[in-house]
């Protein structure tokens, strides 16, 4: 696995420099989703004397599964972020991400690591619930059959009386958003 890291060294040690950096590495798969397109972006790393302040924007195209239909499709995440990171001179009562959870220290010596902090972005960017396309119909769920490829073989079963109402609107719905 590759990994999103960042040398600031010409930067680190200076108060008041800032420095632009271009991103362009793969991500890991998580159990939610999976990359196919390497992370590309541009961040900013700005030196404000106690701080380390992060902006940037990224972009990455996804695997994901449609929880209607069950069927992977790919979607285009941005994510933008602003992070601060601790410096040698940062007071010890200021919380910083780096200090929230520090067996995963960002910043090692001169270089700034964001593979943790883009895989946090995208999974916080990615839908709960990812659709493969708004009028995605589903499976059938007594025989499995995906419903975007054609109606299955299942036998309709009468309605239930008291529901009708409510079914007149949702097939009014239907009608009205397929034309």
């Amino acid at each position: 696995m590759n990994e999103l890291k960042v040398d600031l060294s010409d930067i680190a040690g200076t108060p008041g420099a800032r420095g632009r950096y271009s991103v362009l590495e793969h991500l890991a798969p998580t159990e939610d989703f999976s990359c196919i397109s390497p992370v590309r972006g541009e961040i900013t790393v700005e030196n404000v004397g106690s701080l380390l302040i992060t902006r940037g924007r990224m972009e990455v195209s996804v695997r994901l599964s449609c929880v209607r239909c069950l069927r992977e499709f790919e979607r285009a995440v941005t994510v933008e972020f602003e992070e601060e990171y601790a410096t040698d001179y940062t007071a010890p009562d200021v919380s910083t991400i780096d200090r929230e959870e520090p067996d995963t220290a960002a910043i090692s010596g001169f270089t700034l690591d964001l593979t943790e902090l883009a895989r946090q972005q995208v999974t916080v960017n990615v839908p709960m619930a990812s659709v493969c396309r708004p009028k995605c119909r589903g499976i059938c769920p007594r025989c499995g059959q995906n419903l975007n490829d054609g109606p299955c073989e299942c036998a309709v079963e009468p309605a239930d009386g008291r529901w009708a109402k409510l079914q007149d609107l949702l097939d009014n719905r239907a009608d009205e958003g397929e034309e």
